[in-house]
């Protein structure tokens, strides 16, 4: 039997900034416990997971829009490898310059975790990343894999006006609450062909790079989710 107070104190005593999450196959490390516990004792929080249909469409423009806006937030940055999983809040790294984590960090992240995983390690990885969020009021999680793995209060997708979704992210605005349009031209219509979202998904049409459209609505809606 596990004692809880022998892992909460482990976790006071180990190295907090920099985790390398074993082989899946392997024993889970003590210090995965210890954070497991302290997250589940910590929740429930909101999540929300902000998602895209390709790569450079916008998600972290718009993680920065609502960190700036929600207080009390921290935020979770993930990124797919092939070979590592590794988990790492460590200030030097995070703040680094043309990062996407600095961008989170500077909108008004409480914290910033920078999740570097395979597939399989994911589960894991993000467990120690949640349990870096202790005390705060929710989390920002950029990526889709973890909008799967997740439990969001609140799931949005982030695409461009030329309805263009990569075939890994085809089933992501089918979970979305939001549709975020990325466009500098349009300002509203119908969504582009091809997607299924939900009947009670809300869409907004909003130009991230001139921070111009439907963004006081958009976070408007989005704060019905928190408690923030």
């Amino acid at each position: 039997m596990i004692n809880i107070a022998f892992l909460l104190a482990v976790t006071c005593v180990m190295p907090p900034c920099f985790v390398v999450v074993p082989n899946a196959a392997g024993p889970p490390c003590i210090l995965y416990h210890c954070l497991s516990i302290l997250y589940s004792l910590s929740m429930p929080f909101t999540i929300i997971s902000v998602t895209g249909a390709h790569s450079g469409v916008g998600k972290t423009t718009l993680c920065a829009l609502l960190l700036q806006d929600l207080k009390g937030f921290g935020a979770i940055k993930f990124t797919k490898t092939s070979l590592f999983t590794s988990v790492t809040d460590d200030p030097g790294i995070i703040s680094q310059e043309g990062k996407d984590t600095a961008v989170m960090l500077q909108a008004g992240a409480e914290r910033v975790v920078w999740v570097q995983s395979t597939e399989s390690g994911l589960e894991d990885a993000l467990h120690i990343a949640m349990g870096r969020m202790d005390g705060l009021n929710g989390v920002v999680v950029e990526g889709n894999t973890p909008a799967r793995l997740l439990n969001p209060l609140l799931v949005i997708f982030v695409m461009g006006s030329d309805g263009q979704v990569k075939p890994s992210a085809k089933d992501l605005p089918g979970r979305a609450d939001i549709i975020v349009v990325n466009s500098s031209g349009r300002k509203g219509g119908p969504l582009p062909p091809g997607l299924r979202p939900a009947e009670a998904t809300q869409t907004f049409w909003i130009d991230l790079a001139g921070r111009q459209g439907e963004i006081d609505k958009f976070l408007a809606y989005a704060k019905k989710y928190t408690r923030s």
